[in-house]
């Protein structure tokens, strides 16, 4: 009986040290994983400068700032864009991603593109942000020879921590309109 006893204890010892670090393995390997990849959610608001004399709520917590860096009497929101992406691990270590959204800006229906790269290291709460504004014309075949279908309204790189609010620039499409400028704020935890 106290032999039987001795099998029955070494055997669960065994299997829990067997099992032990293969479970340890596992949890090691879906941790890996989840660190592979990293969602990443980018919010811009495009902000049209003139004289505007009514405070804009959507945008009250960036006009103190706003005022600071540009000499404009007032400033309106013209569009909200949300842009999620997935930023993935590389062989160096690095966390990248990048996309692409359309955009309409102004009462003309304009389309415009909002390019974004991002790159970042996975402890770091920080990440570098490139932003590319452009214009999408369309063109025929014919007229594609003649005339470049894409211009670039504003190009920006800034490093940003994850729920800050950054003024990336303004631009000014033509002499006669008014200014715009984007404001960017990066979320690392887009459902929190």
């Amino acid at each position: 009986m106290i032999e039987t006893m001795k099998r029955s204890v070494r055997f669960p010892l065994f299997l829990a040290l067997l099992l032990g670090p293969l479970a340890g393995v596992a949890s090691a390997q879906d941790e890996d994983v989840s660190e592979d990849f990293r969602p990443l959610q980018l919010i811009f608001h495009l902000v049209q400068a003139d004289g505007f004399t009514e405070q804009d709520p959507e945008i009250a917590d960036v006009v103190a700032e706003l005022k600071e860096l540009f000499n404009f009497r007032g400033y309106r929101l013209l569009s909200i864009s949300v842009q999620n992406i997935v930023l993935e691990r590389h062989y160096s270590g690095r966390l990248d991603g990048s996309g692409t959204q359309r955009i309409v800006v102004g009462d003309a229906g304009e389309p415009w593109a909002l390019s974004v790269d991002v790159t970042a290291q996975p402890s770091s709460p920080t990440m570098r942000v490139g932003v590319r504004l452009t214009s999408v014309v369309a063109w025929s075949i014919r007229e594609h020879a003649t005339r470049d279908p894409v211009e670039t309204y504003l190009e920006a790189s800034v490093t940003v921590r994850g729920g800050q609010k950054v003024v990336l620039g303004s631009t000014r499409p033509s002499a006669e309109e008014p200014a715009l400028i984007l404001v960017v704020t990066p979320r690392f935890d887009p459902s929190g």
